[in-house]
């Protein structure tokens, strides 16, 4: 066996970085993300629409309105999801007297990683100038990626929560999922948010499930004792439906994001 990296040859990296080979019914639970963001907006309603950028995917979907801002980055390994399926923790959110903020971006490889890193930040930069300038973000898998990066280049965000993300693109690199995210060295260090923590001012829980794959937990787990942040932990919930609790103000990951917002 040759390894590739850690402990692992090059099927096994491959595997770590591919979240379907963990939970083979991903699809199924991503599905009910739209269908409960469906039935969300019919009991509150279809969301303001703002334009932050000058692509046609960057825009915000605004649902309620507050003094603050819960900022959703939704994952999808960089490639997949929008915004429109991610209003389903949106009424707690709104209920503790917060807008919730879908951001939208271009995929890739439609865009680079770093095209759609900045893309991240200026929705963020937007919802600053014009909507709140008292912001929670929140990051999902790649999301969790995106939205720490971000935090590495923008000083005004007060609190952050990321779960079960990346922080660390060596590995990624070295798997087959670079045959999409494009790195090389240069990229992977620049856009690896744990080799820049330093540049960190938010106060960040770092949060993954308990049925994550080993590369996700040590990810999260690093990138916690490098900023030596507080943690959470999803009990018995694995990459994917871990994130549907969001939406219950009494579940851990819904108490840690309305305690944010106090």
């Amino acid at each position: 066996m040759t390894k590739v990296f850690l402990e692992y040859d090059q099927k096994a990296l491959d595997d770590q970085y591919e979240q379907r080979v963990w939970v083979p019914h991903a699809d199924e639970i991503i599905r009910r993300y739209s269908e409960e963001s469906n039935s969300v907006r019919k009991r509150i309603g279809e969301p303001r629409v703002e334009r932050y950028g000058p692509s046609a995917p960057e825009t915000l979907d605004i649902y309620g309105s507050g003094k603050k801002a819960f900022v959703f980055v939704h994952g999808g390994a960089w490639r997949r999801q929008t915004s429109r399926e991610q209003a389903f923790p949106a009424e707690p959110i709104i209920a503790a007297g917060a807008a919730y903020v879908a951001l939208n971006f271009e995929n890739l490889p439609a865009v680079t990683l770093p095209e759609m890193a900045a893309q991240v930040r200026r929705g963020i930069e937007w919802v600053h100038q014009n909507l709140s300038r008292d912001i929670v973000l929140f990051g999902h898998s790649s999301g969790g990626h995106l939205t720490a990066c971000a935090l590495t280049r923008l000083d005004f965000v007060r609190k952050a929560l990321v779960v079960s993300g990346v922080y660390d693109l060596l590995p990624v690199r070295l798997s087959a999922r670079n045959d999409y995210v494009r790195l090389d060295e240069r990229l992977e260090n620049e856009y690896s948010p744990i080799r820049h923590a330093d540049r960190i001012k938010a106060a960040v829980t770092v949060s993954w499930a308990e049925h994550d794959n080993e590369e996700f937990r040590r990810q999260s787990q690093a990138f916690a004792a490098r900023l030596g942040a507080p943690t959470l932990v999803g009990k018995g919930f694995n990459h994917f439906d871990f994130l549907e609790t969001l939406a219950d103000a009494r579940s851990p990951l819904g108490r840690a994001a309305l305690n944010m917002l106090q």
